[in-house]
């Protein structure tokens, strides 16, 4: 599959709402508790978006860590992988977690020491905008025809930003939005980007339909 037209679909995935699913899917997470290990699935309805809310991330997150706190969570259109990244902290640890965009499923989780600082360095997933407002704010800053290239959110003394990664006349500017409010805060300078490589193919099989639906396998 060419790398180009991936990249294209998980613009799409980036342009909150504008992919969804056209038959129910099963994202299976665990659940982790001292004495036992309980599957628990994520289920999309027909119609859904294929992009998660940020409870929805938060939740498969801390049913496998349930001690754990997000810290941040990003989404790159540069990583062909199709991974939320999520890091989250409690007060003897640091988790990483990879959440794929489209299966739910998890993968390169890793439990780390204790982190420098949490308090001032975690969020609640239920008490922050979507990424899909953070984007909005990014386009009345710069414009309807700026593109979303990826985003991250994360929390930072005391602090909860969205960093929007957006492309526009060849140049890549950064946004900052307030996560908990949807204020603008500020924006990086807009600097030019290189020259796009020759696109090759990885190892995906990928079927896209050219409606409201997406369909990926591997």
């Amino acid at each position: 599959m060419n790398k180009k037209l991936i990249s294209m679909a998980l613009t799409g995935v980036l342009a909150v709402g504008v992919l969804s699913v056209a038959t129910p899917s099963v994202a299976d997470a665990r659940k982790t508790k001292p004495e036992t290990s309980t599957d628990i699935s994520v289920q999309r309805a027909p119609g859904e978006s294929m992009v998660m809310t940020m409870s929805k991330i938060g939740t498969i997150f801390q049913n496998r860590f349930p001690n754990a706190a997000l810290h941040s969570v990003e989404l790159n259109s540069n990583d062909l992988n199709y991974g939320y990244k999520v890091v989250g902290y409690s007060k003897y640890h640091q988790y990483k977690m990879k959440i794929d965009v489209i299966t739910g499923n998890t993968s390169d989780m890793d439990e780390g020491g204790k982190p420098k600082k949490v308090i001032g360095e975690i969020f609640n997933k239920d008490k922050v905008i979507e990424a899909a407002q953070a984007e909005r704010v990014a386009k009345q800053q710069l414009g309807a025809d700026a593109v979303v290239k990826g985003w991250k959110i994360e929390a930072h003394e005391g602090k909860i930003l969205y960093y929007m990664t957006m492309h526009q006349d060849g140049k890549k500017t950064v946004v900052t939005v307030d996560a908990e409010t949807g204020a603008y805060e500020g924006q990086t300078k807009s600097s030019k980007l290189p020259p796009e490589p020759d696109q090759g193919f990885d190892g995906r099989r990928t079927n896209i339909i050219w409606d409201n639906t997406i369909d990926m396998g591997r």
